[in-house]
């Protein structure tokens, strides 16, 4: 089984990239956290990967990190929550959030990632509470501030779109409103 894959990336995509190793090109789709943190075109990577198999065919998720790659794993297991959805999901929250996400219940913000519905959310707090509570209990949420920062931003008048992406690229910590909200504003201004 497949559980790894260096090599020289070639094409970098917005939902996947190229691997090429002993000259085959390897099509990899990757989560956003993994697109950020690998290097430019032409320089050697290494994933760590999950091989999925189906009937539409053979497909490749890279992970930059083994943890990331777990908790992919965790997701896809679930009932009716395939590999694409479990990127999305991915894509939407760190490790640490969705772990809070998921224990607390909160199905108002599971449903936030892209192709999850309520019911898909409520299945999936069913079906991983219990996992994620024995395997990461550490894990803290601060749902309502970046609510609020969201709020607030789009009071400023930053669309939808980009309030988003902005309260999405905080990085955990620091938790408090005003804090989080000058960052949210820092990343706003780069654009």
């Amino acid at each position: 089984m497949l559980y790894s894959l260096s090599g020289k990336l070639t094409v970098k995509k917005p939902q996947f990239i190229v691997v090429e190793a002993s000259g085959i090109g390897f099509k990899v789709f990757v989560s956003v956290k993994t697109q950020r943190s690998l290097p430019k075109i032409g320089t050697k990577t290494k994933l760590f990967c999950f091989l999925n198999i189906s009937q539409s065919g053979i497909e490749i998720y890279g992970f930059s990190n083994e943890p990331e790659l777990e908790l992919f794993k965790l997701l896809n297991a679930a009932p009716k929550i395939g590999p694409k959805s479990a990127l999305a999901i991915l894509d939407k929250f760190s490790q640490e959030r969705l772990a809070a996400a998921i224990n607390k219940g909160r199905v108002d913000l599971l449903v936030q990632a892209s192709g999850i519905g309520r019911r898909k959310a409520e299945r999936l707090i069913l079906e991983l509470k219990d996992r994620f509570k024995k395997e990461k209990s550490g894990w803290t949420l601060p749902p309502e501030t970046d609510l609020e920062i969201k709020s607030i931003l789009k009071g400023l008048g930053y669309r939808q779109a980009e309030v988003e992406e902005a309260v999405k690229n905080l990085p955990e910590k620091p938790e408090k409103l005003e804090e989080r909200l000058k960052l949210a504003l820092k990343i706003l201004s780069r654009k």
